[in-house]
């Protein structure tokens, strides 16, 4: 397989003011991380507000015939301070007013309306870009002008990185381009791309049974999907485990149970003390194709660029 990518990640220039633009802040050939406003008591009711907007939505899209009642549960009690979760129960009578308001009240059909817009106009947001930085201008902007109270922006570090030029070309034992995305974080290949004979595994336990294959090697991971939350692991750990045993780079089934020929992004992790290897996703068509050449023993080379 030959693998080719190039990803950047930027370093922290600190971004204050409100309307502060990504091209005042960055430089795109520096490295790590970009500030932006968010604290972390904030970050923490911006998730509370996060999940008032989701039964919102639940409410707009008719779900919900009138006003609705969030029930208390005690699940959140190991992972948070009781007085947290009580200045969350606290905010239980104001959902409700909003749940009314949106759903019977002077907001009834703007919700989903507003939604549309915002994303129409402003479509991915990812950490640390432009279209991010005028989104978060346009929200506090909107939010004045619906006439909320204590807008305002805060400073927060959050990771920065930036996706270039990406591709996966089987090469033997025909060529044929498969459809990739890096993941969010990965380092990138070398400018003239990997290019190295694949190994194809369906576990970490097969990986580990088969460690004396694989240095010098692309590993795929060609895992059955259990459920989101069993088979992420391979998305998020799969680049440390391979490198563990001289992976030059990984290509990881992605983590969904359907495709119509759709790899699917998302985070990944690098433990520390292991080498960083290059990582992406394939379909799952790809992923069972090249499983099905590798039980026949014809899986040779693929060329990952970046």
């Amino acid at each position: 397989i030959q693998f080719h990518s190039s990803f950047f990640p930027l370093n922290p220039i600190e971004c204050v003011s409100q309307q502060s633009r990504a091209e005042d802040c960055t430089n795109p050939h520096e490295l790590s991380n970009i500030f932006r406003r968010i604290s972390i008591r904030s970050m923490i009711k911006m998730m509370m507000m996060l999940m008032i907007q989701l039964v919102l939505i639940v409410a707009v899209l008719g779900w919900s015939q009138s006003s609705i009642i969030i029930e208390k549960t005690d699940s959140c009690e190991s992972l948070l301070p009781v007085e947290l979760i009580n200045e969350i129960d606290n905010y239980q009578a104001v959902v409700n007013r909003i749940i009314d308001a949106v759903v019977n009240g002077s907001f009834k059909g703007r919700t989903w309306r507003e939604l549309a817009g915002f994303v129409d106009d402003f479509g991915p947001r990812f950490t640390g870009t432009e279209t991010l930085e005028r989104s978060i201008d346009y929200v506090i902007d909107r939010s004045k002008t619906l006439g909320l109270e204590n807008v305002h922006g805060e400073v927060a570090p959050v990771p920065r990185w930036i996706r270039g030029k990406e591709s996966a070309t089987l090469v033997s034992p025909r060529k044929k381009d498969l459809r990739m995305l890096g993941l969010g974080y990965s380092v990138g290949t070398p400018n003239e791309g990997i290019t190295a004979d694949a190994i194809i595994v369906e576990s970490f336990a097969e990986l580990k049974r088969r460690a004396d294959e694989v240095a010098g090697k692309i590993v795929v991971y060609n895992q059955d999907f259990v459920s989101y939350g069993e088979t992420v692991i391979y998305r998020s750990s799969g680049a440390s485990e391979a490198a563990k045993y001289g992976a030059l780079a990984v290509l990881i089934r992605s983590i969904t149970p359907l495709s119509i020929y759709s790899p699917h992004t998302g985070m990944m992790s690098y433990e520390d003390n292991v080498r960083k290897i290059p990582a992406a996703c394939i379909t799952i068509e790809d992923a069972q194709m090249l499983g099905r050449l590798a039980a026949r023993g014809e899986t040779d080379t693929n060329k990952i660029i970046k």
